[in-house]
């Protein structure tokens, strides 16, 4: 298992520990007896019978008891951990991790207990996740969130379309994420990179339903959410093509969209993008002419166009708009 970096990681990872080390013991002592059962009883000439065995009490109700058992014990260690995962945090023992379904009162006990220094609203949708940052300044992003090292986090999580799970080993359980409904989970890491999946199922690009976690610093943090406030109110520069493949080829796009002789295989979208800039239509939209300010509006609110699109709003900045723009028309 990856190292845990919260008080929730660190419990399932102690579990787990044990169990391996159960499952171990077992393994070894099966394997073994098999091996000397094999040896054992082995037939050692054409005519002779090995000596037949037609029951054994005593074995039974030991192979029997043991094992429920080990069970038992397995299940108490469970329980006992899901209680302290679970338990009431305060100022000088804080949760490190927790979750609450539609919880209201959970999230106001855990928030008495410890103040919450910043909320980000996550939607996940097939197949990116899209955090939205408090402050009126429009700041989204989508498959990595950024916050602020040491300090508690809430995410406020609910999901656009199918059930997704929201699971990073380093930092706690797995969170489901249901249509319709709200998942309060809390954290406080150390600044680091973390990675997680997607570990629910949730169609043919479930694969590259990729989630990330990057903890900066807090003066690193401020300085990166003044540059994405700054980049939201326009572009800033001519499109550059090179920069929109490159937010192409390293984005969600690649989970849906096919374009030849690259790593963007995906296989949702109706039409293939290896030769975007010949098709007359955009979204094969009637009337929908391909140009670049189509597309940006485009790329902008597909929903706005074409209401019930499986295109999702990526909530695109002004300069990313333009750089990918740029890349897509030169696909000819």
């Amino acid at each position: 298992m990856v190292p845990p970096v919260t008080r929730d990681a660190e419990l399932i990872s102690d579990l787990y520990n044990v169990i391996l080390i159960l499952a171990a013991i077992v393994f070894v002592l099966v394997e073994g007896l098999l091996i000397y059962s094999v040896i054992k009883f082995r037939r050692r000439s054409a005519d002779e019978m090995p000596r037949q065995v037609h029951g054994n009490r005593t074995l039974e109700l030991a192979w029997t008891i043991i094992p429920a058992i080990l069970v038992a014990v397995i299940f108490g260690l469970s329980v006992d951990t899901l209680g302290r995962m679970t338990a009431r945090g305060t100022l000088s023992n804080p949760v490190a991790h927790v979750h609450a379904i539609n919880d209201v009162a959970a999230r106001q006990r855990v928030e008495r207990a410890q103040p919450v220094d910043l909320v980000i609203e996550v939607i996940g949708r097939q197949w990116v996740w899209q955090y939205k940052y408090p402050g009126g300044d429009g700041v989204t992003t989508s498959e990595q969130l950024v916050v602020p090292a040491n300090k508690n986090i809430r995410l406020d999580m609910t999901a656009a379309d199918v059930i997704h799970a929201w699971w990073m080993p380093e930092l706690g359980p797995m969170i489901y994420v249901n249509p319709g409904e709200m998942s309060y989970v809390w954290f406080n890491v150390p600044p680091g990179d973390y990675i997680g999946q997607c570990n629910v199922y949730c169609g043919v690009a479930h694969a590259r339903m990729i989630s990330r976690v990057k903890a900066l610093p807090q003066a690193e943090y401020d300085e990166w959410y003044a540059k994405q406030a700054a980049a939201n109110s326009a572009a800033t520069r001519p499109g550059d093509p090179e920069i929109g493949k490159n937010i192409f080829l390293n984005g969600s796009c690649i989970a849906c969209h096919y374009i030849e002789g690259t790593k963007a295989q995906g296989r949702v979208a109706p039409r293939e993008l290896t030769r975007f800039a010949s098709y007359p239509t955009i979204a094969q939209l009637d009337g929908f002419e391909n140009n670049a300010e189509n597309l940006a509006k485009w790329l902008r609110d597909p929903q706005a166009i074409k209401p019930g699109t499986a295109m999702p709003n990526l909530n695109l900045k002004a300069q990313e708009i333009e750089d990918l723009v740029a890349y897509l028309l030169t696909l000819k």
